[in-house]
């Protein structure tokens, strides 16, 4: 549990002081603040035997407990210390507590980051004293931690006294929300929470690693604003992923900046929130809209660690008690991507032998009416389950009410259906989805908790969303176990135990300053547009199918270039910093001939003259047979590095919309996949007639720009646009190149 920088002339920082103290000193204790006796009766309510000490020189005692003068005059050197101070203060109270032998210092204090120069040079100064002691920091600007598995927490608000212990690690960047987890109920047990703040010393990255190592924590669940070492991140989940520890994230904030410095189509396709989902994706990381849905997920991925259960391939059958639920359940599923196959055909003929009266059979079902709801239920749920056609069997109800009498006889018997027709078929995960997200009545988290822990979910929305990312996580680890990481140097990272405050890669020694991620550069950095012959060469180069292409200076030369390459021919005007041809009318496509190419030729050369542009000349390119037209494209986004885009539209990309991301580098495999998200993946196998796009060649194209970017860090862009996918090529005909630097590589 504990790190040392690589050079070791930092001493280690030990995280196990910070989360499991014998003892932690309350700094700056005052009867004037609650601060104090909060942090101590927190340790009473859970009975810790963690000891508590309030110091301040001021006072003999505070809330019934004692204080001291300062750290020193404690009779025992405290694990952790706690500023309850003026958050300004900070660095002097870490001061102090390095000086007497302490290992870790708790910050909290809200507004502290936007507290302009005094609160960053806090900061820095916390940091520095920090890194000289090997103190871990937790914090400045945060609510401080609960440690359920030590049973010790340092916490500034009122711990939930009802909350069980489970295996569930919460980890959030803002204190509101860490509250949020503290006080969510008694559906999930968590083994700790970790309000990280501000992160100094200590970030996402290392707390992540501690629960990753921790026996007692089985998954993770994060609210993210932002990450200090994204690489790092991915690293880790995709170690999490291989151990079988869901990371379910919240990740908040856009970038329109990143946007809007995107030069070619792909990189405005991509944006910051796409580039981040496919990354997250690519580590196994499971991503929530809100804070509801995050919890439901917890819920699901806890119910089916209790249960010892997955959902497999995710098919869901549903059982509710109306049809106009149905219909609703049914749209939410399309909207959020959980399947729904039809009824099979023996569930059907097992349900119309007990119910011959029921008018529809589907998926979601609605037996109610049929017979006596304690006969229709049974009869329903045991065909689901036995049918085979389904990993997930759900029933839709609401909880009742105030534990309503009659309701909850309803409610416990479609319960009961649910249990015994699941209890000897490990093979299907039961599940009780409230349609609303009302609390959940005692009666039935009692049958669900005798019946093995069966996962119970608020929200009907939210249900089925978890489902949908538990169904893409079980899949994801199939992939990793048999295929092993998307990038090669993840396991050795994420086997390394360096903190932020001794990471070399970390850029921002100033806690105040925004740090860049380790792949690529700021966008404010000078970049080249690579001009379409140089984009071309260097694309083929690497060995990806692009249009044949010649360099010409007049009409005479591009008839020449013309009789090479054979007619019909396509010219462009050839001119550097010009990324759009199109745009301003610089291409003439289909040219036939050597008088209508001397004609096209000339056209171009007086309008390129005419315009603020270096014109080279011409492009004389082949006239590639007529086929689908595709992006393919490349972005490398700040923080994690070479995003690969393919869509369908060519030139009408941007208004169709229609891409997928993965992170590069990638396999043939997961390229051909990408496909199949595309919402218009059908015309990939032809439409009225026409042939069938060669797939193998998309892919080849798209694996062999990943790799080019794996291996060209000074890649920031690259828009093939379009790619002519037909029967059996797939050629870029158009190519842009955006290089880091200031000038064209000759």
């Amino acid at each position: 549990m504990t790190a040392e920088s690589p050079s070791g002339a930092l001493p280690a920082i030990d995280l196990h002081a910070l989360f499991a103290p014998r003892s932690v000193a309350v700094v700056g204790a005052s009867p004037r603040s609650d601060i104090a006796q909060t942090v101590r009766d927190n340790l009473l309510t859970m009975g810790s035997s963690t000891t508590c000490y309030f110091v301040n020189p001021k006072y003999e005692e505070a809330w019934g407990s004692p204080c001291y003068p300062d750290l020193a005059s404690l009779p025992e050197v405290p694990d952790s210390v706690l500023v309850a101070l003026n958050p300004l203060r900070a660095a002097s109270v870490t001061e102090d507590a390095a000086r007497v032998g302490a290992r870790s210092v708790l910050i909290p204090g809200g507004g502290v980051v936007e507290g302009g120069q005094a609160a960053a040079r806090m900061q820095r100064e916390v940091r520095e004293v920090a890194l000289r002691h090997g103190l871990a920091i937790l914090g400045p600007n945060c609510m401080g931690m609960i440690d359920r598995t030590s049973n010790s927490a340092v916490y500034i608000g009122d711990i939930n006294p009802w909350a069980p212990r489970g295996h569930v690690a919460g980890i959030a960047q803002s204190g509101s929300v860490t509250d949020a987890f503290i006080h969510f109920g008694t559906r999930i047990g968590f083994s700790r929470i970790i309000g990280a703040g501000s992160e100094v010393v200590l970030d996402v990255c290392d707390y992540l690693a501690y629960c990753l190592d921790d026996p007692e924590t089985d998954a993770i669940i994060l609210f993210v604003e932002g990450f200090k070492r994204p690489e790092r991140f991915l690293a880790l989940a995709d170690r999490a992923l291989e151990l079988g520890k869901p990371i379910i994230a919240l990740k908040v904030g856009r970038s329109p900046q990143a946007q809007a410095a995107a030069v070619a189509h792909s990189g405005s396709l991509a944006g910051e929130t796409r580039a981040t989902d496919a990354a997250l994706a690519a580590a196994g990381v499971v991503r929530c809209t809100d804070l509801d849905a995050l919890f439901e997920a917890a819920e699901l991925h806890a119910g089916c660690r209790r249960t010892r259960r997955g959902v497999g391939l995710g098919r869901t059958g549903i059982v509710t008690v109306s049809t106009g639920e149905a219909s609703l359940i049914a749209d939410l599923a399309e909207r959020v991507g959980t399947s729904l196959p039809a009824v099979p055909e023996a569930a059907r003929a097992a349900i119309m032998s007990e119910l011959p009266t029921l008018g529809y059979i589907g998926n979601p079902i609605d037996p109610w009416g049929a017979v006596d709801e304690r006969v229709a239920y049974p009869a329903v749920i045991e065909a689901f389950a036995a049918s085979g056609g389904y990993d997930v069997v759900a029933i839709v109800h609401d909880f009742p009410y105030r534990s309503l009498p009659s309701e909850v006889a309803v409610a416990e018997g479609v319960t009961k259906a649910l249990i015994d027709a699941t209890a000897d078929r490990p093979e299907v995960l039961p599940v009780y989805i409230s349609l609303t997200s009302g609390e959940p009545t005692p009666e039935i988290l009692a049958m669900l908790d005798a019946a093995g822990g069966i996962p119970c979910l608020r929200g009907t929305t939210e249900a089925l969303a978890a489902i949908a990312g538990r169904t893409a996580w079980e899949a994801a680890r199939i992939e990793r176990l048999a295929h092993g990481p998307r990038r090669p140097a993840w396991p050795e990272l994420a086997r390394d135990r360096t903190p932020l405050g001794h990471d070399p890669a970390f850029e921002a020694h100033d806690p105040s300053r925004e740090p860049v991620g380790r792949f690529g550069s700021a966008p404010e950095r000078a970049a080249t547009i690579l001009p379409e012959l140089e984009s071309l060469a260097l694309l083929a180069a690497a060995g990806l199918s692009v249009v044949d292409v010649r360099a010409v200076a007049d009409p005479d030369g591009a008839v020449e270039a013309a009789e090479a390459i054979g007619y019909p021919v396509v010219l462009k005007l050839d001119a550097t910093a010009l990324a759009h041809k199109t745009e301003i009318g610089g291409v003439r496509l289909g040219v036939s001939g050597p008088d209508d190419v001397r004609a096209a030729a000339r056209e171009l050369l007086a309008l390129g003259r005419g315009l603020p542009i270096d014109l080279r000349g011409l492009l004389v390119e082949a006239q590639v047979a007529s086929g689908l037209e595709l992006i393919v494209g490349l972005r490398r986004d700040p923080q994690f590095g070479p995003i690969v885009i393919v869509g369908l539209g060519g030139i009408l990309a941007e208004a169709l919309d229609d891409v997928a991301l993965e992170l590069a580098p990638l396999t043939a495999r997961v390229a051909d996949a990408m496909l199949d998200r595309l919402r218009g993946s059908t015309i990939l196998a032809g439409l009225r007639g026409r042939p069938a796009a060669d797939r193998a060649a998309i892919t080849g194209l798209i694996v062999a720009l990943g790799d080019l970017a794996w291996a060209r860090p000074d890649l920031r862009e690259v828009d093939l646009n379009p790619v002519i996918a037909s029967e059996h090529s797939a050629i870029a005909v158009d190519g842009l190149v955006v290089l880091d630097g200031g000038q064209i590589p000759r």
